[in-house]
């Protein structure tokens, strides 16, 4: 889906009366409101989330195929190359993702600007209130959190309990790059449908 372009300024805008302007505004409104929270925006951040777990779970491998050294370079120099083009895709489609929420938010804001007496409209209203993305953003973002907790908490278990310190750290690396990512897609899933929610609460009331 396509990012509508942001208004004209007032000076260059030709719409030939207020009607008009605020039916374009409102479909260009409920686009960016359905790009914003798309479910397949959060099921792609899952996923490539889940594409650089794999290719940190290859980086390990790698480093300890370096460590044991003679023909464990070999599997090094493959694993190694696997990680890169796992970690490096993902974290590239992270930050693309990433930049166009960004734009979408400040096209957002320019339209949701453009007029302050429309707030009243209901059909906008609802469009923007967007209720049903919203809990299932929230919702479907406790899965990734209480994995990342039940992960963590068991290696910290795991620490706690050890009769003998471990032999390497590969372990703890395993638990740190499972646990991270899936923390943060999960703070990200559930931060975007609360700062909408503040957004429209703030444009409601006039000041945004």
């Amino acid at each position: 889906m396509k990012l509508p372009p942001p208004p004209p300024p007032v000076h260059l805008s030709t719409w030939p009366d207020r009607g008009s302007m605020l039916a374009d505004r409102a479909m260009a409104l409920d686009v960016l409101v359905r790009k914003t929270l798309s479910p397949g925006r959060l099921l792609l951040a899952w996923l490539l989330t889940g594409v650089f777990m794999l290719g940190w779970t290859f980086t390990v491998l790698g480093l300890q195929s370096l460590a044991e050294g003679g023909i464990s370079y070999v599997y090094a120099a493959a694993f190694l190359i696997l990680a890169a083009g796992a970690v490096i895709p993902s974290l590239l489609g992270i930050r693309s993702g990433l930049r166009t929420a960004r734009e979408a938010r400040l096209r957002l804001r320019l339209w949701a600007a453009l007029d302050r007496g429309a707030p009243a409209d209901p059909a906008l209203r609802a469009a923007l209130r967007a209720n049903g993305a919203v809990w299932f953003w929230l919702l479907m973002s406790l899965v990734p959190c209480a994995a990342a907790l039940a992960i963590g908490g068991t290696t910290v278990a795991g620490l706690l309990t050890a009769t003998h310190a471990p032999k390497d750290g590969s372990g703890l690396a395993y638990a740190w790059g499972l646990t991270a990512p899936l923390a943060a897609v999960g703070a990200y899933g559930m931060a975007t449908p609360l700062a909408h929610r503040r957004r429209l609460l703030s444009w409601s009331s006039g000041r945004a």
